[in-house]
């Protein structure tokens, strides 16, 4: 072929791809077509300190109304499972702490919520440490969430918890990312201890 008519050749299959190019791709059964929606927007960290005190300034309403005005369209919210807990924070919690539910910070993370929802922004609410597991330090957890029940059902009745709380909420307004980057450690407390990934198990209920 000479190269005059392979340029030629070219020239008019670039032409037709860029024409018909996008329904081609799409008829092809090669091409994946992932069904999940493509969020954008950023992490509010008002409840990501196990310790209120530690905490971040409240998120006020005008970031929302930016973020929607700017195309955002979803909001994650990361929380330490303490920051919404009654307990005597000057020693290490015990199991039994983990289960007293302070009902006003519970609501300020509804207000939160609410604030989101009223600037059309899908809001992920995360368990960014939960009993007995945290990526990070910082906090002296009680137990161990991959080998130890009282972690698990703990773990449990907190997510129960928010299901309950969203239950009438449609999934296009809210979804619930259980754990944050999961891991197996030899020692929960040390972020830096030999880890692994998790190994899923059978624990009686």
């Amino acid at each position: 072929m000479q190269r005059r008519t392979f340029i030629h050749n070219t020239g008019l299959l670039t032409a037709a791809l860029s024409t018909a190019g996008p329904e081609i791709l799409a008829a092809s059964p090669n091409v994946a077509k992932n069904k999940l929606p493509k969020w954008k927007g950023f992490n509010m960290l008002d409840f990501f300190s196990p310790d209120p005190a530690n905490s971040r300034p409240a998120t006020q309403e005008d970031y929302f109304k930016w973020m929607q005005d700017w195309g955002f369209d979803f909001v994650r919210i990361p929380m330490a499972y303490p920051a919404y807990l009654k307990f005597d924070r000057s020693r290490n919690i015990t199991p039994d702490e983990v289960y007293q539910i302070d009902q006003q910070a519970v609501e300020r993370i509804d207000a939160l919520v609410a604030m989101a929802h009223k600037h059309n922004l899908h809001v992920s609410l995360n368990l960014h440490r939960a009993p007995g597991y945290c990526v990070n330090a910082g906090f002296h957890e009680p137990y161990n969430l991959w080998s130890d029940q009282a972690a698990l059902d703990a773990f449990c009745f907190h997510w129960n918890m928010w299901a309950r709380r969203y239950k009438n909420v449609s999934s296009k307004k809210i979804s619930f990312d259980l754990l944050n980057e999961p891991s197996m450690r030899a020692d929960m407390n040390d972020q830096h201890a030999k880890h692994s990934t998790v190994r899923v198990r059978s624990i009686e209920k």
